[in-house]
């Protein structure tokens, strides 16, 4: 048998040795990829998530941390709650005198009639001027000597009466009688007076016994150049002076007129007081007016109520 050559032999070797090598190269490369170090990452791509349409669970609600302080909150528009009404004692104040009374019971008892603290300003010797001061301080009303006082006209006084011509030992005998002729009595006004109450010494005379017996005057005002304020405050009496004449003119129209002009004056300075005659209108239109009174913001009050403003 012939023996296969030498360079068969090597070709067959060469051939075995590089199918050998291959198979070791691959394996070698696998191993290297799973065993050797990763200088960089390997970015992989993330799915995108698909959008969800509905929530698929409820979170509750963050915990505020309580150090960070919380974001102002928008304002809420408030209903303002109404003010309230004002009660009665802060009402602006209006006083209401009645010169005249004392000559008709029946028309006497009707200003006594009427509604709240209306004064009755009594003349002093006429018929029925005790009664009607009685039966008026039984009512609550305040009761005041309407004391006539020479004026200006020449008019007759009447019964009581002070003059300028009197010396100061018959002016204050007469006015004691007077003082007296009724009660009971807490203040004085005057009846007419234009000429006395311009009289600065007789002011004086009668305000030192208004003094002595505690008792307050209202001064009418029949005239620009009165003293009578001055005289009162410098023995001390409690004074105030009239503002309106309610019924000059004895109309249904100029009377209401004057009675919105005091209610304006009222409001202007906190207190009024007005003056007014036993007339049929001016009765009439008090009896229909006074009890609204109040609704329209102004308290009815005694000659008491406003002394001194």
């Amino acid at each position: 048998m012939r023996r296969p050559g030498f360079a068969g032999l090597r070709s067959g070797l060469a051939v075995l040795l590089l199918a050998l090598l291959s198979a070791c190269s691959d394996d070698g490369a696998e191993q290297a990829a799973s065993s050797e170090p990763v200088s960089e990452p390997v970015q992989q791509a993330v799915p995108t998530p698909e959008p969800i349409s509905e929530p698929a669970q409820v979170l509750e609600p963050p915990v505020a941390d309580e150090s960070i302080a919380p974001a102002a909150a928008p304002p809420v528009a408030s209903v303002p709650e109404p003010e309230p009404a004002p009660s009665s004692a802060a009402l602006p104040r209006l006083a209401i005198i009645i010169d005249d009374v004392g000559q008709s019971l029946t028309v006497g008892r009707r200003v006594v009639a009427l509604p709240g603290p209306v004064a009755l300003a009594i003349l002093p010797q006429l018929p029925h001027s005790q009664t009607l001061a009685e039966e008026a301080a039984t009512a609550g009303k305040p009761v005041m000597l309407h004391l006539p006082m020479e004026n200006m006209a020449g008019l007759s006084i009447g019964p009581g009466g002070l003059t300028t011509a009197m010396a100061e030992g018959e002016f204050r005998s007469r006015l004691q009688q007077s003082l007296n002729a009724f009660g009971p009595i807490q203040g004085v006004n005057n009846h007419m007076g234009s000429r006395l109450t311009a009289d600065r010494q007789r002011m004086d005379w009668l305000m030192q016994v208004l003094a002595e017996r505690q008792l307050f005057f209202v001064d009418s005002r029949t005239t620009a150049q009165t003293q009578a304020a001055f005289a009162a405050k410098a023995a001390r009496v409690p004074h105030v002076s009239r503002d309106i004449f309610l019924d000059n003119v004895r109309s249904e129209a100029e009377i209401d007129h004057e009675f919105r002009l005091v209610l304006a004056r009222a409001r202007k300075q906190g207190a009024a007081v007005l003056i007014g005659h036993p007339y049929p209108e001016t009765l009439d239109y008090l009896e229909r007016r006074l009890p609204q009174l109040e609704s329209e913001g102004v308290r009815l009050v005694s000659v008491q109520g406003v002394l001194e403003r």
